[in-house]
């Protein structure tokens, strides 16, 4: 097993900076504004580099929350936060080599980001996401293969009414020291969980024909045979 707490380090600064851009995640800010201070903030905690093709921090706002698109061809746009809103954050630091990866979506009602509360009109997709994740958590195990997990969650993505937006169709991969050698968790991967030693769930969905892309992904190891996200607990809960 690798020495977790260089990634741990890594990982919590994405998590602070995700906690604590919420109350710059308001109407009339842009998208573009948005990725600036998420930089800024990686940054200043101590994440000077990024490991996705320059691209610290990938927002998206409102309709564009359902695009699915490559560092490589990302552009933060001018696209305002409206009053009644949905804002999704994804974030890459990199520190002395090693990768933290971390997203989350951001309701904004009356002007500015709330918690999720189960009486906001987009709760329901915050919901969804941690039904994933929570089960997620319950079926992988380390012999449990990337492609058995890809068409159990994809089934249950189908069933609860959503489909998975991601541009590849994959919901997450091995975290590494070099892009190219990432393992995904996609169809006819029969590499095992346990065989790497991190990796990503990040399902990118949306529900049937609407205009609102969710997002939630954590950075998970096994501990005692159990998917764990990285992450202090605390930290964790802020952004849960």
């Amino acid at each position: 097993m690798i020495e977790i707490s260089p990634y741990l380090h890594v990982q919590d600064i994405a998590l602070r900076v995700l906690r604590d851009i919420v109350p710059f995640i308001k109407s009339g800010n842009r998208e573009c504004s948005v990725a600036d201070v998420c930089t800024q903030l990686l940054k200043e905690y101590g994440a000077k580099d990024c490991w996705y093709h320059d691209v610290p921090a990938l927002v998206l706002v409102g309709e564009r929350t359902t695009v699915s698109v490559s560092g490589t061809d990302y552009q933060p746009s001018d696209v305002a936060i409206g009053t009644n809103d949905l804002v999704t954050i994804d974030l890459s630091p990199m520190v002395n080599g090693f990768w933290g990866d971390c997203a989350r979506s951001y309701i904004v009602e009356s002007g500015s980001a709330r918690p999720p509360e189960k009486s906001s009109s987009l709760y329901y997709g915050i919901r969804a996401e941690r039904e994933l994740h929570a089960l997620m958590k319950e079926i992988a195990t380390p012999e449990t293969s990337m492609h058995e997990l890809y068409s159990l969650i994809n089934q249950s993505i189908e069933t609860m009414g959503y489909k998975n937006l991601d541009f590849h169709g994959n919901l997450g991969h091995s975290i590494e020291k070099r892009l190219e050698d990432r393992r995904y968790i996609e169809a006819n991967n029969l590499t095992m969980l346990g065989d790497c030693n991190l990796f990503t769930f990040e399902p990118h969905i949306c529900r049937t024909n609407d205009t609102w892309g969710f997002k939630m992904e954590n950075i998970y190891y096994f501990e005692n045979d159990k998917a764990t996200p990285l992450g202090s607990p605390q930290l964790l809960e802020a952004i849960s």
